[in-house]
C-alpha cells in the first residue's frame, strides 16, 4: 500500500503557515473520504433516444373542452346571422317578391284593402303570389272570394279563391304570364249562381 504524501510536497514551500493549514484539513477530509463509489451500471451507457413524442396540445381558450365550447358558439353566432341575413332581404315570411300590386275597396266593400306581392316564375313558368287582404268579412258556407286578373278591365281570368277576415294572408299561383293583362279585381261569389260577382276589391281608380 503506498503511504500517502505529505501537502507540502504537493503544493510547495511558499504558502501562508495558516492557508498551509486549512489546505491540510481539506486533504486529511478527502483521504478518509476515500474513493466515490463504482458508477451504477443502468448510467454507463447513454440513454435511449427515439421513439413518438406526445406534443402537448395548446388552446388560447384553455382546456380543449371550453374551446370546442367557444367555436360551437361561434358556430351557432354565424348561423343566427345568416338567417338574419336572409331575412332581412327577403319579405313577408322568406317570399321574394319582384313587384307588389295595390287594391282598393269598392263600394261593395268600401273599407277593403288588399295587396299582392308578385314572385318570379319557376322553371315550369309558375308565378307565385303572396296576398294580404283587410277589411273583407268572412264569408258562410257556398259563398267565397275569387281574385281575378283583368282585360279591359273585365275579369277574365281566375288566379284562385279564398275566404275573407279582418286580416287574412295567403298564396296563390297562376301558370302563365301577367303580359296582356291590364289589373286585378277580387268578386263576392256563391255557388251555382251566375260568375262573375261583384267586385269588392280592385287596382283600378
Amino acid at each position: 500500500m503506498t503511504e500517502p504524501r505529505d501537502i507540502r510536497s504537493l503544493i510547495g514551500d511558499d504558502v501562508d503557515p495558516a492557508e498551509l493549514e486549512r489546505l491540510r484539513h481539506v486533504h486529511d477530509l478527502l483521504v478518509a473520504a476515500g474513493p466515490p463509489p463504482e458508477l451504477s451500471p443502468a448510467l454507463q451507457s447513454p440513454p435511449r433516444v427515439g421513439g413518438a413524442a406526445r406534443p402537448r396540445t395548446f388552446s388560447w381558450f384553455g382546456s380543449p373542452r371550453l374551446a370546442a365550447g367557444i367555436v360551437l358558439a361561434a358556430a351557432v353566432a354565424a348561423a343566427f346571422f345568416g338567417i338574419g341575413f336572409l331575412a332581412g332581404h327577403t319579405s313577408s315570411g322568406g317570399f321574394q317578391a319582384r313587384h307588389t300590386v295595390a287594391m282598393h275597396g269598392t263600394r261593395n266593400a268600401p273599407d277593403a284593402r288588399a295587396s299582392i306581392e308578385v314572385g318570379s316564375a319557376d322553371a315550369s313558368g309558375n308565378i307565385p303570389m303572396l296576398v294580404h287582404v283587410n277589411g273583407l268579412p268572412k264569408l258562410a258556407a257556398r259563398s267565397y272570394y275569387e281574385l281575378y286578373l283583368t282585360r279591359h278591365g273585365r275579369p277574365v281570368i281566375t288566379c284562385g279563391t279564398f275566404n275573407g277576415g279582418d286580416r287574412v294572408s295567403f298564396r296563390l299561383s297562376i301558370p302563365f304570364k301577367l303580359k296582356g293583362y291590364d289589373g286585378w279585381v277580387v268578386t263576392r261569389e256563391r255557388i251555382r249562381t251566375r260568375h262573375p260577382g261583384p267586385v269588392v276589391l280592385t287596382t283600378f281608380v
